[in-house]
């Protein structure tokens, strides 16, 4: 399973988990996954609701094929290198 699959069934199965995981992702995922993001990179976490759609915006640098092929499969392409 991938690490990301693992992060979305642990969010969905421990409330606490994904509480913290919305107040403070660093956090939550070095505790859970021992995982230690740069300092310069940040992670914000979006709860879906009937209410609100969330639409990311790639970066308006260039990007490659490999990246808007990402990009086109739902994967954040910058988080999905660290997990």
């Amino acid at each position: 399973m991938s690490m990301l699959k693992e992060l979305i069934a642990k969010a969905n199965s421990e409330a606490d988990f994904r509480e913290r995981l919305k107040a403070n992702p660093r956090s939550a995922l070095m505790e859970a996954f021992d995982i230690e993001l740069p300092d310069d990179f940040d992670v914000v976490v979006h709860e879906d609701d009937a209410r609100t759609a969330h639409l990311v915006l790639p970066s308006s640098a260039e990007l490659s094929d490999a990246q808007l092929q990402q990009a086109a499969g739902g994967v954040c392409s910058d988080f999905a290198s660290w997990i």
